[in-house]
C-alpha cells in the first residue's frame, strides 16, 4: 500500500500553531543533517533535531511532542548557527513544549 503525502493529507492545524509560536517555517528545512551534527546535546536525544523536522513534515506530532528530545534541547542555537536555511530548531522544540504543556494543562 502507497501512502500519498500532500500538504492537505497532513494535519496543519498543529503545523500553522507550531510556526506561529516559533515564527519558524518547517518546510525549509531539507535534512541536511547540519543541525543535528553540530549539536552539543544530541547524545542524550531521543531523536536527533532533523529528525523531529521531519517527522513534524509527515504528519508524526505524537513522536515529537512525546519525545525527550523537546525538552533536552538547551537553546544555544548551534542548529541556526549551522543551518543553510537559517530554520532554528530551538525555537521549534519551544513551540512544542508550549503545546504540549497547554494539552496536559486541559
Amino acid at each position: 500500500m502507497k501512502t500519498k503525502l500532500s500538504k492537505e493529507s497532513i494535519d496543519s492545524e498543529i503545523i500553522e500553531k507550531i510556526e506561529e509560536i516559533s515564527g519558524e517555517n518547517i518546510y525549509k528545512c531539507y535534512q541536511c543533517g547540519k543541525c543535528s551534527a553540530g549539536c552539543p546535546a544530541v547524545e542524550e536525544m531521543d531523536i536527533m533535531p532533523s529528525q523531529a523536522i521531519r517527522f513534524l513534515q509527515l504528519g508524526m506530532y505524537d513522536k515529537v511532542l512525546n519525545s525527550k528530545t523537546i525538552w533536552i534541547c538547551a537553546s544555544c542555537i548551534m542548529c541556526f548557527n549551522r543551518c543553510p536555511k537559517g530554520v532554528d530548531f530551538s525555537k521549534i522544540a519551544e513551540a512544542c513544549r508550549m503545546i504540549k504543556l497547554r494539552k496536559e494543562g486541559s
